[in-house]
């Protein structure tokens, strides 16, 4: 079979064989076995490069039998690249293998392409995330309460990972919520407006709880190479709380 695809992890394997995780237009991800051509046997398939595969077999280790780049390669450096790193971690924690996501792969080649470009990379991340939760099911609803109520601009409303927005009236929480959010700041969310202070903060909280529980509490080891920068907005309780500015 033939399908388009990016690098999304090497490993060595045996001798001048290597293991390959692709991320593929036709296939989703999938992992294959890639034996190395003699004269080019210290050439290793870089990341962020359309690649034109050609692989067999019907178990879930593919043999890859030929790839060939669409375009010359070139590099990321410095954030881009460590954003590019943190995007093929949740790619590999988070997709089943062998399952068509043809959004995925798009919302990925313009992932790259948008770090290529030099666009502001936290509002990007988090459009990815975003894009990533709802092509796998688990997205976030932040345009109605938890009971299908629709959201007022000025009510304030506690998050829960489970039960979703709640309306807040002053009352302490019985489960302490993920966070507080004002209605407006929700709804822009939902619109995404990324490049709004507010929703970029509370998405960086938001999603990084929910990458947490989706993974179980698993590390996502490249966050460690992206800038840290703990909440320093309001808290409620002790909890974040995201008001229009």
């Amino acid at each position: 079979m033939r399908v388009s695809a990016y690098v999304i992890h090497t490993r060595p394997f045996q001798d001048s064989k290597i293991l390959l995780d692709m991320l593929t237009l036709e296939q989703g991800l999938i992992r294959g076995v890639w034996r190395l051509p003699k004269k080019e046997a210290r050439v290793i398939p870089g990341p962020f490069l359309c690649y034109e595969m050609e692989f067999s077999g019907r178990s879930d280790l593919k043999t890859v039998k030929s790839l060939e780049s669409v375009k010359s390669a070139s590099s990321l450096e410095g954030l881009p690249l460590y954003a590019a790193f943190y995007a093929h971690e949740l790619l590999e924690k988070l997709l089943p293998a062998n399952l068509p996501l043809p959004d995925v792969y798009v919302l990925y080649k313009w992932l790259i392409e948008s770090l290529y470009s030099g666009a502001p990379i936290a509002p990007l991340l988090r459009r990815f995330e975003v894009g990533l939760f709802s092509e796998l099911g688990v997205g976030i609803n932040m345009v109605s309460t938890g009971r299908g109520d629709s959201i007022e601009a000025r009510q304030l409303y506690q998050f829960h990972y489970k039960f979703g927005l709640r309306p807040y009236y002053g009352e302490i929480p019985k489960q302490m919520p993920m966070l507080f959010v004002e209605g407006q700041v929700a709804l822009n969310y939902h619109s995404g407006k990324w490049m709004d202070k507010q929703v970029l903060s509370l998405a960086k909280e938001l999603h990084r709880h929910w990458l947490d529980s989706l993974l179980s509490g698993k590390p996502v080891v490249s966050r460690r190479l992206l800038p840290k920068q703990p909440f320093q907005g309001e808290r409620h309780l002790g909890v974040p709380i995201f008001r229009v500015l």
